[in-house]
Parts: C-alpha cells; sequence; structure tokens
C-alpha cells in the first residue's frame, strides 16, 4: 500500500467504540496497517478466532483482553478455513456484526487464512491473546499458535492467555439444539436429539485432554488379542415357515467390521506413535503406524442377522478355530512404553507365557482385559492374569471374579483391587457409568451417552482409552474421563462401523465438559 493510498485509509477509519453499525467499525484487512499508523501511540490488542456462538465465555475473554492494553481489535477466520475443523452456524458477515455490535471491541476484520499470521504482520499488536486451552500448543511447532507467537515477539509484542473460564460453542450448540445445517453430516452435533450428558459440575478441564492427546503421541504401544470380524446380516423378516415353524425373512445387505483387539488397535492407531499389533486375522488397508504380527491366520468370524427394519439381532453364528498358533513370535515387552492385553477367549494368547514376562518386571505398563462372552461364560475372567498395573472390566467379570452379586460399585471396585492385587481398577456398568479404583481413591463418573445406536464396541473403546491414560500416570478421573469419551463414541455407531478419530474425541469433550 502507498503512502497516500494508506493516508486516505486512516482518514476513513472511524474513531473506537462508534456505533457497530458504522462501517468503520468492521475493516478489511487491508485498513489493519492503517489502524497501527493511525493508533500508533496506542497499546494494541488483538483477538483471534471463529466466534460463531457469542457467549459470556468470549465476554469473559475480550474483557480480560481490553485490559491488556487501549484498543481491541479482533479477528475473524473466514468460513471456507473454518469449515474442515467445524462448521459454522453464522456466517463470517453476520460473525463480524454481532461482535462489532459489542461495546468492548474497537475494530473488526475477516481473515481468509485459517492462522492470524496476515493479520498480526498487518496489525503488529502490542499484545495478541488467546485462550488458556491454546497455551500447551506452544510446544507444538507445527501448530498456529506457535507461529503467531513467534512472528509477535519478532517486532517486540508478547503473546497473553486469559485465565477467564471458558466456556464451549460447541457445547451451547449441542444443549440448545441449534448446530447449523452444515453440521448435520456430522452425527455428534445434528439438532434432532442431546446425545451426551452435560459434565461441567465434575469440573474437568479441556487442557487436561489437551495434555493427554499431546502425551500420548509419544507412546509405543504393543496389543496382544484376537482380532474378531463382526459380520452383519440385514434380513426382512416375513413370517414363520409353515414347515420348521421358524423365523423366515429375505437376507439383505451383508456388512463386515474389524473388532476385538483389531479395532482397539485401529482406535490407537489415531492417538499414539506406534501401536505393533499381535493377533489374527488383522488385514487390509491399515494405518502406517499400525504394524501387525499374526500369532494365528485365521479369522475369528461373528455373524449376526439382524431385523433389518427394528435392528434386533435375530441369530449370531460363530466360527472360531483359529488354526495354528505361533506362540513364539510374542514381543518383548521392554520395547514398548504401553502393553495391552485383549483377551477375549478363544485361545490366542498363552496365559501362562504372559505371566511369566509380566513377573519379570518390565518396564512398560501393562494393562489387561479378559472378556466375558457366549463363548466362554465364567471361563475367561481377568484373574488368569497376575501382576498387570491395570485391570479393565464390566460388573459381570467382576461378579464372577467374586462370585457375588449386587455390590455397590464402590465395594465391588474396592474388593476386585484386592483381589487382583493391583491398585489400579476400572469397572464399568453399561448405562450406569464407570468406577475407578485407583489406590485409596474413587472416582465414579456416570455413561456419557443418553442416546445410544449400539453398545457394541464400548467397552474395548473404554479399555483403550483409558489405559492410555493409565499410562502416562494421570488421575483416576481422567482414566475415567477419557474411556468415557471413547464409549460414548462407539454408542453412537453401528457396532464397529470406524474407529474413533482425535476429531471425534475432542468434539465429544467439548461437548460433555
Amino acid at each position: 500500500m502507498s503512502e497516500s493510498t494508506q493516508a486516505s485509509v486512516v482518514a476513513k477509519i472511524s474513531t473506537p467504540n462508534e456505533s457497530p453499525y458504522r462501517r468503520g467499525k468492521i475493516v478489511s484487512m487491508g485498513e489493519l496497517a492503517a489502524i497501527r499508523q493511525r493508533y500508533g501511540d496506542r497499546r494494541i490488542v488483538l483477538c483471534h478466532g471463529a466466534f460463531d456462538l457469542v457467549h459470556i465465555g468470549h465476554i469473559l475473554h475480550f474483557e480480560e483482553a481490553r485490559a491488556q492494553g487501549d484498543l481491541l481489535v479482533v479477528t475473524l477466520t473466514a468460513d471456507q478455513c473454518i469449515k474442515k475443523k467445524r462448521p459454522v452456524a453464522f456466517q463470517e458477515e453476520h460473525r463480524a456484526r454481532q461482535v462489532a455490535a459489542l461495546e468492548i471491541v474497537d475494530f473488526v476484520a475477516i481473515v481468509h487464512e485459517p492462522s492470524a499470521v496476515s493479520a498480526i504482520q498487518a496489525l503488529q499488536p502490542n499484545v495478541y491473546v488467546k485462550g488458556s486451552e491454546y497455551s500447551y500448543l506452544l510446544n507444538d511447532k507445527t501448530a498456529n499458535i506457535s507461529r503467531e507467537k513467534e512472528l509477535v515477539e519478532s517486532y517486540g509484542g508478547h503473546v497473553f492467555f486469559t485465565a477467564a473460564e471458558a466456556f464451549s460453542s460447541t457445547k451451547l450448540a449441542h444443549f440448545l439444539l441449534v448446530s447449523s445445517e452444515a453440521t448435520q453430516d456430522n452425527p455428534l452435533l445434528r439438532n434432532d436429539r442431546v446425545l451426551f450428558r452435560d459434565l461441567h459440575n465434575f469440573e474437568f478441564k479441556i487442557e487436561d485432554l489437551n495434555y493427554f492427546l499431546r502425551r500420548a503421541a509419544d507412546l509405543r504401544v504393543c496389543l496382544l488379542g484376537e482380532t474378531i470380524i463382526d459380520e452383519w446380516v440385514d434380513v426382512a423378516v416375513s413370517a414363520l415357515s409353515q414347515k420348521s415353524r421358524c423365523l423366515a425373512g429375505r437376507e439383505g445387505k451383508r456388512t463386515k467390521q474389524i473388532g476385538g483387539a483389531g479395532i482397539v488397535a485401529l482406535h490407537l492407531a489415531s492417538f499414539v506413535k506406534e501401536v505393533r499389533c499381535f493377533t489374527n486375522g488383522l488385514s487390509g488397508d491399515l494405518p502406517g503406524n499400525l504394524h501387525v504380527t499374526h500369532l494365528a491366520d485365521n479369522p475369528i468370524v461373528k455373524t449376526r442377522f439382524v431385523d433389518r427394519d427394528l435392528g434386533y439381532p435375530l441369530f449370531e453364528a460363530k466360527q472360531l478355530e483359529l488354526g495354528t498358533i505361533r506362540h513364539d513370535l510374542l514381543p518383548d515387552f521392554n520395547d514398548y512404553d504401553l502393553v495391552l492385553i485383549a483377551d477375549f477367549g478363544h485361545g490366542l494368547l498363552d496365559t501362562r507365557e504372559i505371566n511369566c514376562r509380566m513377573e519379570a518386571g518390565p518396564r512398560s505398563f501393562i494393562s489387561a482385559m479378559a472378556q466375558v462372552n457366549s463363548s466362554n461364560y465364567g471361563y475367561n475372567l481377568p484373574t488368569k492374569y497376575v501382576g498387570a498395573d491395570y485391570y479393565s472390566l464390566n460388573r459381570t467379570e467382576a461378579e464372577l471374579c467374586l462370585h457375588e452379586k449386587g455390590l455397590r460399585e464402590t465395594e465391588l471396585a474396592e474388593r476386585i483391587s484386592r483381589l487382583l492385587q493391583c491398585r489400579l481398577v476400572s469397572v464399568t456398568n453399561g448405562d450406569q457409568g464407570a468406577i475407578v479404583k485407583m489406590g485409596n481413591e474413587s472416582f465414579a463418573l456416570p455413561s456419557l451417552s443418553t442416546s445410544v445406536v449400539d453398545t457394541i464396541g464400548c467397552g474395548d473403546a473404554y479399555f483403550a482409552f483409558s489405559s492410555v491414560a493409565a499410562c502416562l500416570g494421570m488421575s483416576a478421573k481422567m482414566v475415567a474421563l477419557t474411556g468415557s469419551i471413547g464409549a460414548a463414541a462407539m454408542a453412537q455407531r453401528r457396532c464397529n462401523a470406524s474407529p474413533i478419530s482425535e476429531h471425534e474425541f475432542l468434539t465429544i469433550a467439548e461437548i460433555v465438559i
């Protein structure tokens, strides 16, 4: 911009706090440099974000930001730069108008890029303000905040993180059922029903989950267990067969999904550095950081015939023959940060050999799950594994171990912890939630899902994510929360239709926290 052009732009810029409906308050990107020139003697503060559903959290953020200087400029990310993260409820012009309507804001501009770099270069604010949830990203040199901080400090400015209580627009949109039409393709953000429970009374912090994700990204994980192929056959039920008096119908679509240890591995692959899975029958288009060693070649297949109209299972058939099992291929546990034992009771794992390796005192953190199902009811219990650091089991499995039913959750967790001789135990109880016993501390968390599509796969997801939190030394509250977010995500899909993504994990976290 030439000096004469810049001077004319400066002359057109209105003074701070004029009516928001005056064109001078909402400015173009090209006018930011002119604002810096006109108010060169002022301490300019810049806030940047989507600011979609403006709420009390934004007001507190702006008030704390304004206190850092004399002039508050707010830049908004343009619509096309937001959609890959989360579609907005309001278009950029409307978002700019609602922010400009706030008396505390002096100028507003729309930035047509996913970061504030161009705005910072043009305005050169004395203070660049972000919410406290962004502070953890300073350790991630690929994050926008790191580049923005470096740029601000290059000319003598500094970054300030507000301490005001965070209020999530995603959470407000979910519970008020006011998500935009653009979000309707995301099953977590539809307007037709509330899917999740509000946990604000538990005082969780999104920063703790960001810490969980950052630390998890460095883990090398080993997973041992059976992969199960879940096959769904949709049946259009017609009537009873007149000859055999059995239910009759027409077979429709067949769908195959990866379950068991396979889906646990796929969940983890999106969150950790590396997963080495020792299993059977796991193949196909796998993530690059998921490496498979086959202890047996044959898949375990569970075929469920399902009423197409009502979604109810009609009959289940199983193929359980693994063939030759190569127990000599088991890994050295000390090569990994976290070892997960996902035993579904079909004979793939050598319990004696695994116990010997645990007894040897591995440096890795070991999590164990031995699942009870219709093929092994009462015979596949977590007591078969001795010396794990963390056990995850459901109420039925805990009651079978103790040979007693009807215990209160706290007593159940206490007694199973003593039986397993382990300081860290999770006991899940379906729609009642989960309780985590860690040493002398117990923490109970209700189920996060208020609406459920299917419960198959929820326990496996809980085991996967709670094990990572346990490995990272997080509190009982965080072990319960991370596992429960995984379970809640799986409850919104049919069986193991897809692994959980980091975006999905954080979306649910923002809603419930």
